[in-house]
């Protein structure tokens, strides 16, 4: 065949991957996980009966405005869930801030969980956040709060977390459902003793710009593509989204981050409850034992299932 002759068909395939690009998973239909069996569950968070953090633990959580319909970004929502479950852990207090903390809050936190979509911050506000990093404190970071703007502005948050929003032109975010299961790195001790993969419907972002010291621990693939491959043959797979868990470490600081959690039904998923406590956890030098209640808090029916069925898309958020 001619050169000319392969023109209209490679511009079509062109065509064809800009529509792909441009449709960002807009036809996936919003659905929890069916809920599951307690036993089921269990077999991952094991016995935690007499667990017990080593130490007094201070949490502080970072929220901010609502920015899109109910059921997605809901900040202060899902603050609202875990502020009073986290609370009931012996050992452990929480404070709260909007949209950035005061240096006095950063002084007296252990740990710093934010899910909202930061402000520009200050050249001062990212030392303080570095700061804290660096001696010591510890960070979970959830979906959008990885992301900063203008681009100068993420390499100073990816100094501070890890991972961040690299510009329109190069990072990239879709939605997901069940034909992209999310894969493990379970040699990993955050994920140790976890499934392979999981599924789950929601959003994530990837071609994040990343330090050095961050390590990719789960990603988002085709089903198709990884069958019988290892997590690290999955991360150079065609079609998948890289950065949807990883972990930092800067100074004597941890970081565990993730760029899903998207959808407010998400945070009532007990697997992903887990991910985010063995998260919680190994951010923190502690078995994940005293963190594991909170996997079925609120969301065990009386039949002994966990999850929730609820989109959840119809709730009235505090959007600005």
């Amino acid at each position: 065949m001619k050169y000319h002759l392969l023109w209209p068909v490679i511009t079509l395939i062109a065509f064809v991957g800009i529509l792909q690009a441009a449709d960002r998973g807009r036809g996936i239909v919003p659905r929890p996980n069916d809920p599951v069996p307690e036993g089921e569950v269990r077999k991952f968070t094991g016995d935690w009966e007499g667990a017990r953090l080593s130490r007094d633990i201070r949490i502080l959580w970072l929220s901010g405005p609502e920015d899109h319909r109910g059921g997605e970004h809901d900040y202060i929502r899902i603050k609202e869930l875990f502020v009073p479950m986290l609370k009931t852990i012996p050992r452990v207090s929480v404070d709260e801030a909007f949209q950035f903390p005061t240096r006095e809050q950063f002084d007296q936190a252990d740990l710093l969980i934010q899910y909202l979509h930061l402000p520009d911050l200050t050249d001062e506000q990212f030392a303080m956040y570095r700061a804290f990093v660096d001696r010591g404190g510890a960070v979970v970071s959830i979906h959008e709060s990885c992301i900063m703007r203008p681009v100068d502005r993420a390499e100073k948050l990816a100094a501070c977390i890890g991972c961040s929003w690299k510009g329109n032109d190069t990072s990239q975010w879709s939605k997901f459902s069940h034909d992209h299961p999310l894969f493990l790195k379970t040699t990993h001790p955050a994920f140790s003793g976890l499934p392979e993969s999981l599924p789950l419907n929601d959003e994530s972002y990837w071609n994040l710009l990343a330090r050095d010291n961050v390590e990719v621990i789960a990603a988002i693939a085709p089903a198709g593509n990884a069958a019988g491959r290892s997590f690290n043959e999955i991360l150079k797979s065609e079609g998948v989204r890289g950065d949807a868990f990883w972990t930092y470490t800067s100074g004597k600081g941890k970081v565990f981050g993730t760029t899903t959690g998207h959808y407010t039904y998400t945070f009532h998923d007990p697997m992903y409850r887990l991910l985010l406590m063995r998260g919680i956890a190994w951010t923190l030098d502690e078995k994940p034992g005293p963190f594991m209640p909170l996997v079925f808090e609120g969301i065990t029916n009386d039949n002994g299932l966990v999850g929730t069925i609820d989109t959840m898309l119809d709730y009235e958020n505090r959007k600005r």
